[in-house]
Protein backbone atom coordinates (compact mmCIF):
# COMPACT_ATOMS: atom_id res chain seq x y z
CA UNK A 1 0.00 0.00 0.00
CA UNK A 2 2.99 2.00 0.68
CA UNK A 3 4.40 1.99 -2.99
CA UNK A 4 0.54 3.45 -3.98
CA UNK A 5 1.40 6.05 -1.50
CA UNK A 6 4.90 7.04 -3.01
CA UNK A 7 3.71 7.28 -6.53
CA UNK A 8 0.72 9.45 -5.77
CA UNK A 9 3.38 11.89 -3.45
CA UNK A 10 5.77 11.78 -6.47
CA UNK A 11 3.07 12.91 -8.90
CA UNK A 12 1.47 15.70 -7.21
CA UNK A 13 5.51 17.06 -6.23
CA UNK A 14 6.70 16.54 -9.57
CA UNK A 15 3.70 17.97 -11.25
CA UNK A 16 4.88 21.30 -9.08
CA UNK A 17 8.25 20.74 -9.89
CA UNK A 18 7.95 21.05 -13.49
CA UNK A 19 5.56 23.87 -13.63
CA UNK A 20 7.99 26.01 -11.37
CA UNK A 21 10.79 24.81 -14.22
CA UNK A 22 9.06 25.68 -16.64
CA UNK A 23 7.89 29.39 -15.69
CA UNK A 24 12.13 29.84 -15.13
CA UNK A 25 12.57 29.14 -18.73
CA UNK A 26 10.02 31.97 -19.79
CA UNK A 27 6.94 32.26 -21.57
CA UNK A 28 6.33 30.80 -25.38
CA UNK A 29 3.37 29.47 -27.17
CA UNK A 30 3.18 26.25 -28.07
CA UNK A 31 3.83 26.95 -31.90
CA UNK A 32 6.65 28.80 -30.97
CA UNK A 33 8.70 26.22 -29.28
CA UNK A 34 12.23 25.96 -30.78
CA UNK A 35 13.77 22.65 -31.68
CA UNK A 36 15.89 22.69 -29.06
CA UNK A 37 13.25 23.82 -26.48
CA UNK A 38 10.99 20.66 -27.38
CA UNK A 39 14.61 18.39 -27.01
CA UNK A 40 14.56 19.86 -23.49
CA UNK A 41 11.17 19.49 -22.91
CA UNK A 42 11.15 15.73 -23.91
CA UNK A 43 13.90 14.71 -22.27
CA UNK A 44 12.67 16.24 -19.17
CA UNK A 45 9.35 14.03 -19.75
CA UNK A 46 11.65 11.12 -20.05
CA UNK A 47 13.41 11.55 -16.69
CA UNK A 48 9.74 12.75 -14.61
CA UNK A 49 8.71 9.16 -16.37
CA UNK A 50 11.55 7.21 -14.84
CA UNK A 51 11.57 8.66 -11.15
CA UNK A 52 7.90 8.25 -11.09
CA UNK A 53 8.13 4.20 -12.14
CA UNK A 54 11.55 4.01 -10.57
CA UNK A 55 11.21 1.74 -7.13
CA UNK A 56 14.13 4.21 -5.54
CA UNK A 57 12.47 6.87 -3.30
CA UNK A 58 15.11 9.72 -3.56
CA UNK A 59 13.76 12.60 -5.78
CA UNK A 60 17.23 14.32 -5.75
CA UNK A 61 18.47 12.11 -8.46
CA UNK A 62 15.57 13.65 -10.86
CA UNK A 63 15.87 17.26 -9.34
CA UNK A 64 19.36 17.65 -10.80
CA UNK A 65 19.48 16.94 -13.91
CA UNK A 66 15.73 18.60 -14.31
CA UNK A 67 16.87 21.71 -13.17
CA UNK A 68 19.97 21.55 -15.30
CA UNK A 69 18.34 21.18 -18.10
CA UNK A 70 16.00 24.19 -16.73
CA UNK A 71 19.72 26.22 -16.73
CA UNK A 72 20.75 25.32 -20.01
CA UNK A 73 17.89 26.09 -21.54
CA UNK A 74 18.02 29.67 -20.06
CA UNK A 75 21.70 29.85 -20.60
CA UNK A 76 20.89 29.67 -24.62
CA UNK A 77 18.21 31.82 -24.79
CA UNK A 78 20.21 34.57 -23.61
CA UNK A 79 22.94 33.68 -25.76
CA UNK A 80 20.23 33.30 -28.52
CA UNK A 81 19.42 37.03 -27.28
CA UNK A 82 23.01 38.27 -28.13
CA UNK A 83 24.15 36.59 -31.06
CA UNK A 84 21.82 36.46 -34.15
CA UNK A 85 23.91 33.62 -35.84
CA UNK A 86 23.27 31.58 -33.30
CA UNK A 87 19.91 32.22 -32.93
CA UNK A 88 19.63 31.73 -37.10
CA UNK A 89 21.54 28.70 -36.79
CA UNK A 90 19.37 26.98 -34.03
CA UNK A 91 15.96 28.29 -34.88
CA UNK A 92 15.91 28.94 -38.50
CA UNK A 93 15.25 32.22 -40.21
CA UNK A 94 12.01 32.82 -41.29
CA UNK A 95 11.51 32.74 -45.52
CA UNK A 96 9.02 34.49 -48.04
CA UNK A 97 6.96 32.12 -50.22
CA UNK A 98 4.84 34.78 -51.47
CA UNK A 99 6.43 38.20 -52.75
CA UNK A 100 3.58 40.50 -53.92
CA UNK A 101 1.81 37.79 -55.04
CA UNK A 102 4.42 36.03 -56.70
CA UNK A 103 5.33 32.53 -55.39
CA UNK A 104 8.65 31.31 -54.77
CA UNK A 105 8.57 27.83 -55.66
CA UNK A 106 12.54 27.50 -54.90
CA UNK A 107 11.83 28.32 -51.58
CA UNK A 108 8.76 25.85 -51.55
CA UNK A 109 10.90 22.93 -52.42
CA UNK A 110 13.76 23.36 -50.16
CA UNK A 111 11.29 23.91 -47.02
CA UNK A 112 9.11 21.06 -48.58
CA UNK A 113 6.05 23.02 -48.10
CA UNK A 114 3.78 21.86 -50.42
CA UNK A 115 1.03 23.79 -52.40
CA UNK A 116 -1.62 22.02 -50.94
CA UNK A 117 -0.23 23.60 -47.75
CA UNK A 118 0.28 27.22 -48.65
CA UNK A 119 -3.44 27.14 -50.17
CA UNK A 120 -4.57 25.72 -47.42
CA UNK A 121 -3.08 28.12 -45.27
CA UNK A 122 -4.40 31.09 -47.35
CA UNK A 123 -7.86 29.91 -47.40
CA UNK A 124 -7.77 29.90 -43.25
CA UNK A 125 -6.72 33.40 -43.64
CA UNK A 126 -9.82 34.13 -46.14
CA UNK A 127 -7.70 34.59 -48.46
CA UNK A 128 -8.44 33.36 -52.26
CA UNK A 129 -5.81 33.40 -54.67
CA UNK A 130 -1.40 34.08 -53.95
CA UNK A 131 -2.07 37.44 -55.99
CA UNK A 132 -4.20 39.02 -52.85
CA UNK A 133 -1.14 38.53 -50.70
CA UNK A 134 1.99 41.38 -50.17
CA UNK A 135 3.90 38.72 -48.12
CA UNK A 136 3.64 35.20 -47.27
CA UNK A 137 6.17 34.10 -44.41
CA UNK A 138 6.91 30.81 -43.45
CA UNK A 139 8.09 31.47 -39.97
CA UNK A 140 10.57 29.35 -37.73
CA UNK A 141 7.69 27.87 -35.62
CA UNK A 142 6.34 26.28 -38.78
CA UNK A 143 2.95 28.88 -38.99
CA UNK A 144 2.37 31.22 -42.13
CA UNK A 145 2.20 34.75 -41.70
CA UNK A 146 0.13 36.37 -44.15
CA UNK A 147 0.16 40.17 -44.92
CA UNK A 148 -2.60 40.95 -47.48
CA UNK A 149 -1.85 43.23 -50.25
CA UNK A 150 -4.91 45.57 -49.24
CA UNK A 151 -3.62 46.62 -46.48
CA UNK A 152 -0.36 45.72 -45.89
CA UNK A 153 1.74 49.22 -45.25
CA UNK A 154 5.00 47.81 -45.10
CA UNK A 155 7.17 47.65 -48.35
CA UNK A 156 9.28 44.73 -47.00
CA UNK A 157 8.81 42.20 -44.10
CA UNK A 158 11.55 41.82 -42.49
CA UNK A 159 14.10 44.60 -40.14
CA UNK A 160 16.98 46.14 -41.29
CA UNK A 161 18.27 46.23 -37.74
CA UNK A 162 16.99 44.39 -35.39
CA UNK A 163 18.05 44.79 -31.46
CA UNK A 164 21.30 47.03 -32.76
CA UNK A 165 22.24 44.72 -35.42
CA UNK A 166 22.09 45.14 -39.16
CA UNK A 167 20.88 42.90 -41.40
CA UNK A 168 22.99 42.36 -44.73
CA UNK A 169 21.44 40.70 -46.78
CA UNK A 170 17.68 42.86 -46.01
CA UNK A 171 20.36 45.66 -46.65
CA UNK A 172 21.44 44.68 -50.04
CA UNK A 173 17.91 42.99 -51.26
CA UNK A 174 16.43 46.65 -50.44
CA UNK A 175 19.95 48.41 -52.30
CA UNK A 176 20.75 50.44 -48.88
CA UNK A 177 24.48 50.58 -46.78
CA UNK A 178 25.51 51.24 -43.67
CA UNK A 179 26.15 54.82 -44.01
CA UNK A 180 22.77 55.36 -45.59
CA UNK A 181 21.46 53.35 -42.20
CA UNK A 182 23.44 55.43 -39.99
CA UNK A 183 22.34 58.67 -41.51
CA UNK A 184 18.89 57.38 -40.73
CA UNK A 185 19.28 56.94 -37.02
CA UNK A 186 21.05 59.83 -36.48
CA UNK A 187 17.40 61.70 -38.17
CA UNK A 188 15.92 59.91 -36.06
CA UNK A 189 17.65 60.42 -32.66
CA UNK A 190 19.93 57.52 -32.30
CA UNK A 191 23.46 58.23 -32.51
CA UNK A 192 24.84 54.59 -32.99
CA UNK A 193 22.88 51.49 -34.88
CA UNK A 194 24.14 50.06 -31.99
CA UNK A 195 21.23 52.25 -30.60
CA UNK A 196 18.65 51.08 -32.23
CA UNK A 197 16.28 48.34 -31.57
CA UNK A 198 14.67 48.20 -34.64
CA UNK A 199 14.49 49.51 -38.35
CA UNK A 200 11.74 49.20 -40.32
CA UNK A 201 10.98 49.41 -44.46
CA UNK A 202 7.20 51.16 -44.44
CA UNK A 203 5.39 52.60 -47.21
CA UNK A 204 5.45 56.04 -45.49
CA UNK A 205 9.16 55.52 -44.74
CA UNK A 206 11.06 54.07 -42.46
CA UNK A 207 10.15 53.18 -38.84
CA UNK A 208 12.60 53.42 -36.12
CA UNK A 209 12.37 52.36 -32.50
CA UNK A 210 15.73 53.32 -30.13
CA UNK A 211 16.71 50.71 -27.63
CA UNK A 212 15.29 50.99 -23.96
CA UNK A 213 17.93 51.63 -21.10
CA UNK A 214 19.06 48.43 -19.12
CA UNK A 215 19.23 49.80 -16.34
CA UNK A 216 17.13 52.47 -14.40
CA UNK A 217 18.65 55.08 -11.73
CA UNK A 218 15.70 55.65 -9.24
Amino acid sequence: MSEYFTLIWKCFFFYFVIIFALRLMGKREVGELSVFDIVIYLVMSELLALSITEADDSIFKALVPLFTLAFLQILLSQILLRFQKVRDFVDGKPVILIDHGVINQKAMRKERYSIDDLMTQLRDKNIGTPEEVAYAILENSGSLSVLPANCNHMKYPFPLIQDGVMHHEVMDTLGVNEAELLKLCKANGIDKIEDCFICLYQKNGYFMLKKAPSTSKN
